[in-house]
């Protein structure tokens, strides 16, 4: 998905397209959360609203791939707000950074095999 005369606002602020998208995306935060704020006292229409807001600047931003991974953190979110209320807060810490290590561990290796200087290698 490309934006429209998208080409001279990045040669005009001088960042990729990218990062464009990501900024547009972070402005158009301020009105909607205006409209989330009007939502709050309808909690079903609150969740979906930020459900599909999110949903929609997670792809604008990043593609599709993105909201994949943004589900499970969701889903795990709630999973453990309806079971454990009490202990919401410590169970999706550990979920989350669980989470964003398991993704980022492979990254890790890679880099760390691929760089490790010669005087290291047997």
């Amino acid at each position: 998905m490309e934006l429209p005369e998208v080409e001279s606002m990045v040669l005009a602020i001088r960042v990729s397209v990218l990062v464009l998208r990501f900024l547009l995306c972070f402005a158009t935060t301020i009105p909607f959360s205006f409209l989330h704020w009007l939502l709050q006292k309808v909690l079903m229409a609150h969740h979906l609203y930020t459900t599909m807001i999110l949903s929609v600047m997670l792809y604008l931003s990043f593609g599709f791939s993105s909201n994949l991974h943004f589900l499970v953190p969701m889903f795990l979110g709630y999973a453990s707000m309806v079971l454990y209320q009490k202990y919401y807060g410590i169970i999706m810490f550990f979920l989350a950074f669980g989470y964003l290590i398991g993704w980022y561990l492979p990254f890790f290796f890679a880099l760390l095999t691929e760089f490790v200087p010669e005087f290291v290698q047997v």
